[in-house]
């Protein structure tokens, strides 16, 4: 529908690491979720569907006594998504175990795409222009009680270190290295707590922006372009946007 009225388009799973411009988006927006939220192990490979929520994923797998993605508990966004942008955290990245992915392209042609023509980066990959519908990852074993016993380790430090119940688009930037990650350099530049109109560096983990109840899309923007220009200015480091402007 949308090449044949040359729309733009765009795809959403849960939302997560995505801003949307305040004049919104002038195309067809594509919505994955019920129905492509397929979960079945075989052996010790998942089927997952691009829209099975990424926290449920790791849950699942990690009751089943399946290592692998359990530290996906608290990225926030689709399967889908998380493939597409090779999204990862506490050490662990989709690329490590994605083994095959069913994509639909432009023209609506479904195919399958092996790991070896795929070139994961880090929060990025060479997909293109496609839909991600299905995946087959390739995990270990290992003892439930462990797996549960590490979530809960790091759902904690989660709650204790990110604002993770405030509105936010996620990690802002990406890391420009393992061991100066972005909340550091910006911590360093002295903006915690900076804010522009509604938008505010996160005074817990400064790689995260929050909404403080009025924040337009326009301010996080100038607060990012704020943020990146201190950065660079007093570090050295030009920071690289991981959210994704839509609109």
């Amino acid at each position: 529908m949308a090449q044949s009225r040359n729309l733009p388009w765009v795809v959403l799973g849960l939302g997560s690491n995505v801003l949307v411009k305040d004049s919104g988006f002038p195309g067809l927006v594509i919505r994955i979720g019920k129905g492509l939220d397929r979960f079945e192990m075989k052996g010790a490979t998942a089927i997952v569907g691009a829209g099975m929520p990424t926290p449920i994923l790791a849950r699942r797998t990690a009751e089943a006594g399946f290592v692998g993605v359990e530290r996906f508990v608290g990225i926030p966004g689709a399967v889908g998504g998380g493939i597409y942008m090779n999204a990862g955290c506490h050490g662990a990245e989709f690329s490590e175990v994605v083994t095959e992915i069913t994509v639909m392209d432009a023209k609506g042609k479904i195919k399958q795409i092996g790991r070896k023509q795929i070139s994961f980066k880090y929060r990025a990959s060479n997909l293109g222009p496609v839909i991600v519908l299905e995946a087959k990852l390739v995990l270990g074993e290992e003892s439930p009680a462990k797996l549960k016993e590490l979530q809960s380790r790091l759902f904690r430090w989660r709650k204790a270190g990110t604002p993770y119940d405030q509105p936010c688009c996620g990690s802002v930037f990406k890391n420009p290295s393992l061991t100066r990650t972005a909340g550091m350099l910006i911590d360093e530049a002295g903006l915690k707590g900076h804010q522009v109109g509604g938008a505010q560096v996160s005074t817990m983990h400064a790689n995260y922006f929050v909404n403080l109840g009025t924040a337009t899309a326009a301010d996080v923007q100038k607060l990012m372009e704020h943020v990146r220009k201190t950065v660079q200015k007093k570090t050295g480091v030009e920071l690289e946007p991981e959210v994704r402007v839509i609109g």
